[in-house]
């Protein structure tokens, strides 16, 4: 069973930990193959305008060419996504000639590989290849014969479709089993060895979405020009409800919720000590009205679920 010609996983192991039993990702080596689709992804995007559209073709075939590229991203945010917190799964026995042990935790270089490939088609607002040109001609051609044209906006939901994508990527990387997971394999792994450790995760996650508040603004910023993206900030309240919920996890019959909901409540204060407050404090009249009001109320959320989680568990 150890020959690598006999080597198989069935339906019920693409539940499990071991991201090679995936389907749909058609190589030997997923981060290659991720990162080639991606390739085609942006080739096909910057040439939908110029050369896929031809004269006489209606422009809602812009629309339709762009979500098929969106499709492509999702999926290989999907199955990278999947790596963390891996482990390859074998059925070699013992006494195999050049047997395996059964379980082998994904080397930490390949799991920081899969999640800064995540962080780099997902939280920045370039990884969608979205332009003026191509948005002003994402329309929809609409027939009485097919009604969920007639009930489709001619304008494409911008905000809806981007936050739709980077919630399913945070979710997938901070699922408590995805944790639960990252948290058992580093006591699978000796201590001298290289490891992903739940605080590598949260941090470097929290470092890619918050980025902004790394600097102090030196500019006026205005509705117009908004030192924080619209994209960028929904990300970051959705960054801020999963940190928020992971913190309220109290399930007794997973005993690694408790150390993951300590790591959440310390990530949300150092959100608002180290990053929110300091640059609110310092740069408030720079703040265009949308980036003042989004981290005022980030602030405020995380300040009230903090009160609210000692409260809770006073009771």
């Amino acid at each position: 069973m150890a020959e690598p010609e006999l080597q198989y996983g069935t339906d019920e192991d693409t539940f499990g930990p071991d991201p090679l039993a995936r389907r749909y990702d058609f190589s030997k080596e997923p981060l290659d193959y991720a990162n080639n689709q991606m390739r085609i992804a942006k080739h096909n995007r910057e040439r939908i305008i110029e050369k896929l559209v031809k004269d006489g073709d209606s422009w809602a075939k812009t629309r339709r060419a762009y979500e098929i590229t969106l499709g492509m991203q999702l999926r290989t945010i999907s199955m990278m996504a999947n790596w963390l917190g891996g482990a390859y799964v074998y059925r070699d026995k013992k006494g195999d000639k050049g047997g395996r042990l059964p379980i082998e935790v994904v080397p930490a270089k390949k799991q920081r590989e899969a999640l800064d490939f995540v962080i780099e088609n997902t939280f920045k607002d370039e990884a969608f290849g979205l332009t003026h040109d191509l948005l002003r001609r994402m329309t929809v051609d609409k027939w009485w014969d097919d009604m969920s044209t007639v009930l489709t906006d001619s304008t494409w939901p911008i905000h809806d479709r981007i936050m739709s994508i980077q919630v399913y990527a945070l979710a997938t990387m901070m699922y408590p089993t995805t944790l639960r997971r990252i948290y058992d394999n580093e006591f699978l792994v000796s201590a001298d060895e290289d490891a992903l450790t739940l605080p590598e995760l949260l941090d470097t996650i929290s470092n890619a979405i918050w980025s902004e508040l790394d600097q102090k603004p030196e500019k006026k910023y205005t509705a117009r020009e908004p030192m924080i993206s619209s994209l960028r900030r929904n990300l970051q309240r959705e960054h801020l409800e999963l940190l928020i919920d992971l913190s309220k996890s109290d399930y007794r019959e997973t005993a690694a919720y408790k150390p993951i909901a300590n790591l959440a409540i310390e990530k949300l204060r150092q959100i608002k000590e180290s990053k929110i407050d300091p640059v609110l404090e310092a740069s408030d009249d720079n703040f265009d009205p949308y980036t003042r009001a989004h981290l005022k109320d980030s602030s405020m959320q995380i300040k009230k679920a903090l009160e609210a989680h000692y409260v809770y568990k006073q009771l």
